[in-house]
């Protein structure tokens, strides 16, 4: 199925400090928190989002813990994991796919680039076989190993998340718009592609005026990212996120779930003409992103969580703390330059950094000058 690319009809409420934001289209009635997208984020050209496939909504009787293998395939649905073998996977894929599916997503295609890592530097050794590092785009943790690594037919990475709120930096009021991407996927340290899902919490402020802007999204990079309308996005929010590989085409798949909302999201997408999936690392990042060809500051998302991070490749499993010899680990700081102005971020600025609490869970903070 095609996606509908529709202009929703939409409604504002101010409470508490935040705008709301009603969007109501063709079979959609969204609540999100939040202005409009920023203007400089809009793609005029949308044959990108018109080639993602929405899966079929499942009839009403339809139920996804008994059903095939072939059925969730059909609707959209990610790989069930034995539930004898890998109890604990099978727990986290019950609750996701218990979340109840919400039809007729609209697509938004933008002009924001969730890349691969920039500027990449080893910095030490910690404990554990974890290397610490450095980029100007990524903060968080990656597994990274031979090239084929996670190509296996549905291979998959999954994390849970809670949305940060969106403001500038404390005491900043700059008129422009600061950028966040909080996703998991595959490949970007060591290949030119990444196949990811994830949310944004992107800031603006004007004079005395805060807006921020939330939504979800998918992206087979070097597209960019592809909006989506379901589920819908608010601070606070608990998201889930499965993304997976097949080996026939569509070949990229996301599984996006408001659990706070109750609400999900199916897309399944195709590289860009030329673009190899490699296979070779799985990662759950906070980003700043690029917009064209800049790359933003930071939004102060102040601190955010990520749990039960954890990779698959149909033979074993990889998480931040702990993964199978041969792979290696890194956590990864992100730091300046590239900064609006530059002068108040030189190179040496640590501005988001991860730390890891137990095998699988992640706290991100960020520090001046984003904070």
């Amino acid at each position: 199925m095609r996606p509908k690319l529709v202009k929703p009809v939409v409604r504002y409420l101010t409470f508490a400090g935040l705008i709301f934001v009603f969007a109501f289209g063709p079979g959609t009635s969204l609540l999100i928190a939040g202005g409009p997208p920023p203007a400089e984020s809009v793609a005029t050209d949308q044959t990108i989002a018109q080639a993602v496939v929405t899966h079929a909504h499942p009839p009403q009787d339809f139920h996804p813990l008994s059903a095939s293998g072939a059925e969730l395939e059909r609707y959209g649905f990610p790989p069930r994991p034995d539930a004898v073998r890998a109890r604990t996977p099978y727990a986290h894929w019950k609750k996701i796919v218990s979340v109840p599916r919400v039809a007729n997503p609209t697509l938004q295609q933008t002009t924001i680039y969730n890349g691969p890592i920039r500027n990449m530097s080893i910095v030490r050794a910690l404990k554990n076989g974890i290397v610490s590092a450095t980029s100007q785009n990524w903060s968080g943790y990656a597994i990274t190993g031979a090239i084929g690594t996670f190509v296996e037919n549905n291979a998959y990475v999954f994390s849970q998340w809670v949305v940060p709120r969106a403001q500038q930096a404390f005491g900043v009021c700059s008129g422009f718009w600061d950028y966040s991407s909080q996703w998991d996927g595959f490949d970007g340290i060591a290949s030119s592609d990444v196949l990811q899902a994830g949310t944004e919490a992107d800031a603006y402020c004007s004079g005395s005026t805060p807006i921020p802007f939330y939504s979800a999204w998918i992206e087979w990079f070097p597209f960019p990212e592809t909006r989506v309308s379901i589920p819908a996005v608010r601070p606070g929010d608990l998201m889930g996120s499965e993304v997976w590989y097949t080996t026939a085409p569509p070949f990229g798949h996301a599984y996006l779930v408001n659990y706070t909302l109750q609400q999900a999201g199916a897309y399944s997408f195709n590289p860009p003409s030329g673009a190899a999936f490699l296979g070779n690392s799985a990662e759950w990042i906070e980003e700043r992103p690029v917009i064209g060809t800049t790359l933003t500051d930071l939004t102060n998302y102040v601190a955010d969580q990520f749990n039960v991070a954890y990779a698959y490749n149909t033979g074993s499993y990889f998480l931040p703390r702990t993964s199978p010899a041969g792979t290696t680990t890194l956590a990864i700081s992100m730091a300046c330059p590239a900064w609006t102005p530059g002068s108040s971020c030189p190179s040496t600025t640590t501005i988001s950094a991860p730390y890891l609490y137990g095998p699988w869970s992640l706290w991100f903070y960020d520090f001046p000058p984003a904070f």
